[in-house]
């Protein structure tokens, strides 16, 4: 084990024990929480959850970030997502610390941000009710997956706030099936980017977390078991090729106004509140601009990116 992987394992062994002691503090707040699942727990279409979608390293986080700073809407934080088996009390919690204030917060690493208020990507919430080895759930696997549980859940949050939740968990994009049964009005985001540069990316993030360039990382499309055995300028370019096409299939279960396309390119502050006020989203009374500055450049050695556009120009996009 290298040093960042041992690293890696250390920060999850660390995570590991916080989450299961907050399961055990938190167990006499369980009746509460039903309380007002009871209370609040009625769907409505008109607060239905906004979802981040696209593959790994398509600037997901940063639109996220910069949506839920800008906005008055819910999303799970570094503190709420602490609470993911009583999820009201955690947004409860969270507003009465931070008051809806912005979180300013636009560094990550990984997906992972730094301060109780940032956004957290939720996959503990998740977890709890979805398989853990596979992301893509078919119309075959819905009866299986407690989704009035999940509705309930969910609907809870935005009735008790008044406000849209908003979602990053790439996983969502290979689940779209499933969140139609559960929120049929959901909106989504698809944020997408040029299959060169996020191909290149997942593998300068492999090579950063000391993982094999061939290893499978990151979210799984449906023909995962077949891309495992590909070698990565061939399985990155497919990973990114099929995790988009299931979204674009996908799609169609939804109303066309309900599915926003952004591209990572065009990623600015201005496109920011332009989708916010799409959405039909509040601006928060105080919030630090985003200020991004996108340069698309080839970091690789010339063998391999000939590899992977050889495998790129050969997908039909």
């Amino acid at each position: 084990m290298n040093k960042m992987s041992k690293s890696i394992f250390l920060v999850k062994i660390k995570d590991l024990f916080i989450r299961v002691a907050f399961r055990i503090l938190t167990i006499p707040l369980v009746p509460i929480n039903s309380y007002l699942l009871r209370k609040y727990g009625e769907y409505d279409e008109e607060l239905s959850p906004i979802f981040i979608i696209g593959a790994p390293r398509t600037g997901s986080t940063i639109l996220y970030q910069g949506l839920t700073n800008q906005f008055d809407v819910l999303y799970f934080n570094n503190l709420n997502t602490k609470f993911c088996n009583i999820p009201l009390i955690g947004f409860w919690l969270s507003e009465k610390f931070f008051e809806g204030k912005a979180h300013n917060c636009f560094d990550s690493k990984f997906g992972n941000t730094n301060g109780l208020n940032s956004p957290n990507e939720s996959g503990e919430y998740w977890i709890r009710f979805l398989p853990k080895d596979r992301h893509f759930i078919d119309f075959s696997d819905i009866n299986s997956i407690d989704v009035a549980r999940i509705r309930r859940e969910l609907t809870a949050l935005c009735n008790m706030f008044g406000k849209p939740l908003i979602f990053k968990n790439l996983n969502a994009g290979q689940r779209m099936r499933l969140l139609h049964v559960m929120f049929p009005n959901a909106r989504f985001i698809f944020i997408h980017r040029d299959p060169f540069y996020t191909a290149q990316s997942i593998l300068e993030s492999k090579r950063k977390q000391g993982i094999n360039d061939n290893e499978y990382w990151s979210i799984k499309p449906a023909n995962y078991d077949y891309l495992c055995g590909l070698k990565w300028y061939r399985q990155i370019p497919e990973q990114i090729f099929y995790l988009e096409k299931q979204i674009l299939e996908d799609k169609s279960l939804f109303h066309k106004e309900n599915f926003y396309d952004i591209s990572y390119s065009s990623l600015s502050s201005k496109i920011i509140a332009e989708l916010g006020c799409s959405l039909n989203l509040r601006e928060k009374n105080s919030f630090e601009t985003l200020n991004l500055k996108i340069k698309e450049i080839e970091t690789l050695t010339l063998e391999e990116v000939d590899l992977l556009k050889e495998s790129i120009g050969s997908l039909n996009w």
